[in-house]
């Protein structure tokens, strides 16, 4: 018996050490495609400079941008984990996605602290029922804000309607800080993959709502 924990050890620490090295390989060519995808959702307003890996599953990108309303850009990339089998079951029952943050300095620190999160949800009144569009009636609505401030002062107004107004969804947290980084926000990796249409247009729609909140707009 004793023996045979021994074996079962071996057998799992080399499968985990196999695992890990297969895992750190896939990262590192998908890293080589992001930076491709970044690129190309740059559309000629910057290009790539370095790129540190911070973990595993977690790089820093910095960039060279042409528009002079970001300073100090970067980009952090984040792949679900999947370094360990555990991880990469926990991943996929979670439905975890790859995220890109961009995070930049504004020409002007902005005059407040905000940050923005984007909930969508989806619900059925019983697991039983179908989630087949095609049994379902839907109503589309516009965007509405639940906000924790009771009053905006003018420049928070004019980068909510900012955010309300552009037509990308794919934003899921963003943020303007008095301190540097100024401004970031988050979104789903394949935002910018090829099979996105509005991929190159992505860069376009990040430097709208940053610029929202700059004194020399209002």
């Amino acid at each position: 018996m004793f023996l045979l924990g021994v074996y079962l050890v071996v057998v799992v620490a080399l499968f985990c050490g196999v695992w890990y090295w297969l895992s750190g390989r896939r990262n590192q060519r998908k890293a080589v495609q992001v930076l491709r995808w970044i690129e190309a959702a740059l559309a000629g307003q910057g290009h790539v400079i370095t790129m540190r890996w911070l973990a595993p599953s977690r790089f820093k990108v910095s960039l060279r941008l042409t528009c002079g309303v970001f300073h100090r850009a970067w980009i952090m990339v984040e792949f679900s984990p999947r370094q360990m089998p555990v991880n990469w079951a926990w991943s996929k029952l979670t439905n975890r996605q790859d995220l890109l943050t961009f995070q930049a300095d504004l020409d002007w620190a902005p005059a407040f602290t905000l940050d923005v999160h984007n909930f969508r949800w989806f619900a059925r009144s019983s697991r039983k029922t179908t989630a087949e569009s095609c049994r379902w009636t839907f109503q589309q609505t516009g965007p509405f804000i639940i906000s924790t401030r009771m009053k905006w002062q003018k420049e928070i107004t004019s980068a909510m309607t900012s955010l309300t107004d552009t037509s990308n969804r794919e934003f899921q947290n963003i943020t303007f800080s008095r301190h540097s980084p100024h401004f970031s926000v988050t979104m789903p990796l394949e935002s910018i993959s090829p099979t996105c249409p509005a991929r190159t247009s992505i860069f376009d729609a990040v430097r709208e709502v940053a610029t929202s909140s700059s004194p020399s707009l209002l």
